[in-house]
């Protein structure tokens, strides 16, 4: 008898516990009020955590989601700048909150949050976006200042490493431009003549000038190959390109253009090591594309009948 009392006292005190186990926390109930769509029932329920200081992640961002699944943007925009702000550190945070202003089109909040995601941890697509609201509204200033940080965190574009070195050269900063465009033609496709035309007058104007002409004479080829996009009576970018190589230093223009002719004769029609004369002849220096390259390695001394002397 006294056993059998024992065993029931024993088995009531494990159903108590078991009970007691079972009963849903915080944390499930609205959890379940969520997946069975008791969305009004869960949002008191997640009001009444965050009220009472329990805001871990998931409950805020069900809470934020709630707000916006009933409209109520200033209460959803409370909690994820309060959400934010707890988080100064996560990127994740200011991104939610970025795209959050995104969504209900505050673009002021949107960009300074932006700004402060990209202060945290930089990246290519929150400066795209940056870039694209300052060109876009005229701030030219903070666009310059976010094209120098992307350079010197080598993170720029080929087109806004030449775009940057524009705006320098046109304020005067020749150095700063130098920088830019040089990134610009490590970068940038090699066809692509704008930028590398004003490297080239930045060089020179910097005291770059054996840099200037031998960057110059590795641009000839690609310019070239460009060329035949162009209008037959339009300059084409190899010609002004040996223009402006002519008129900074003819002796060593001509010198590097030739040693270019020596190499691309000797890739095409001789074995390694072969001697290619430095003459293209030219029927009509005006129209043809490459007359000024040809003009230039002709233009060596040459005897009384008009022969070209050895050196």
């Amino acid at each position: 008898m006294i056993r059998h009392i024992a065993l029931i006292i024993c088995l009531t005190a494990t159903a108590l516990a078991a009970g007691v186990a079972m009963v849903p926390g915080e944390r499930e109930q609205w959890t379940m009020l969520v997946r069975d769509g008791y969305n009004q029932q869960a949002l008191k329920a997640l009001e009444a955590r965050y009220r009472a200081g329990n805001r871990d992640v998931d409950a805020v961002v069900h809470l934020y989601k709630l707000y916006m699944s009933f409209a109520q943007i200033e209460q959803a925009t409370r909690v994820l700048r309060d959400f934010a702000g707890d988080h100064a550190d996560n990127p994740e945070a200011l991104a939610m909150l970025a795209r959050h202003y995104g969504d209900i089109e505050d673009k002021p909040a949107e960009i300074a949050t932006l700004e402060r995601l990209f202060a945290l941890a930089p990246s290519a697509a929150v400066a795209r976006d940056l870039l694209a609201y300052y060109r876009l509204e005229g701030a030219f200033d903070r666009e310059e200042k976010l094209l120098r940080t992307l350079l010197a965190k080598e993170m720029i574009t080929a087109n806004d490493a030449e775009r940057l070195g524009l705006i320098l050269a046109a304020q005067g900063d020749l150095f700063g431009a130098r920088e830019a465009l040089t990134r610009f033609d490590e970068i940038a496709n090699p066809e692509r003549s704008l930028g590398r035309f004003v490297l080239f007058d930045v060089l020179v104007a910097t005291g770059r000038k054996t840099t200037a002409l031998a960057r110059a004479a590795a641009w000839i080829g690609y310019f070239r190959k460009a060329s035949i996009h162009h209008a037959p009576e339009a300059e084409t970018p190899a010609a002004r390109l040996v223009r402006m190589m002519m008129a900074v230093d003819e002796a060593a223009a001509r010198q590097l253009i030739c040693e270019v002719q020596h190499d691309e004769a000797s890739l095409q029609s001789m074995s390694p090591g072969g001697d290619v004369a430095c003459d293209v002849p030219v029927a009509d220096a005006q129209t043809d594309a490459e007359a000024p390259i040809a003009a230039a390695s002709n233009a060596g001394p040459r005897d009384g009948l008009g022969r070209r002397k050895r050196r």
